[in-house]
């Protein structure tokens, strides 16, 4: 179950807010590409995801963004991928929920038919530290033969602007927002964690650290390249 909080938050890594009115916090140019590894508490690497910018386009609904996602094991093995499609509407950056759900459970069911319900998380055009931000949650059920195999659910609540820091990793150094949020992922059995995260204007998230609920350290990911 650690494992897959430390998946989920390396996908974590892939957005925050947009174009139009919006605050870019993640690469709006086509080609853009990110790397980010996840690394479990003692520093073993648990996993790698990359993304790739397919389009950015203007549409009737605000500006619409598709993005490639791949999932690497911790032997750098090719596991699942999707496509994502985050849009900026006025002055807030929606991002897709199925961003949260488990690469390595998703692979198992990529033949499956899916019922997708839940709330994009939000991100508005301007961020101040003390700001308190939306809660997003996403319910997915994989289906076969009109039958119901397997249910999935992530939440993302308690979310709030902690202030400005600087950051380095290996991609570099940035400025960023510092961000905190709780986390309920639901499959068989359930798990809350809490987590800090920075973010960066035209970047996305740089760095995430995750706590089980009583503040031991899960894990850490990190941004290893970006380029664009």
């Amino acid at each position: 179950m650690k494992k897959l909080i430390l998946l989920m938050m390396g996908l974590f890594t892939v957005v925050s807010a947009m174009p139009q009115n919006c605050e870019a916090y993640f690469p709006m140019k086509s080609g853009a590409f990110l790397e980010t590894k996840s690394y479990n508490a003692k520093g073993k690497l648990t996993g790698t995801s990359r993304q790739t910018i397919l389009s950015v386009n203007e549409t009737a609904d605000g500006t619409v963004i598709r993005v490639k996602s791949e999932q690497l094991d911790e032997k750098n093995k090719p596991g699942f991928e999707q496509e994502l499609e985050m849009r900026c509407k006025g002055d807030v950056f929606y991002m897709d929920m199925k961003n949260f759900l488990d690469p390595s459970a998703m692979g198992g069911m990529k033949d499956m038919e899916m019922k997708v319900d839940g709330l994009d998380l939000e991100y508005p055009g301007m961020l101040q530290p003390g700001q308190t931000l939306k809660d997003g949650n996403i319910q997915i059920s994989f289906m076969s033969s009109g039958m119901t195999m397997m249910t999935m659910s992530v939440k993302i609540y308690n979310r709030k602007v902690e202030g400005i820091e600087s950051v380095t990793t290996p991609a570099g150094t940035f400025e960023c927002y510092k961000l905190s949020f709780d986390s309920e992922v639901k499959t068989i059995l359930k798990m809350t964690t809490k987590s800090v995260q920075w973010i960066a204007k035209n970047v996305g998230a740089v760095k995430t650290e995750t706590f089980d609920k009583n503040g031991k350290s899960l894990g850490t990911t990190e941004l290893t390249d970006f380029r664009q």
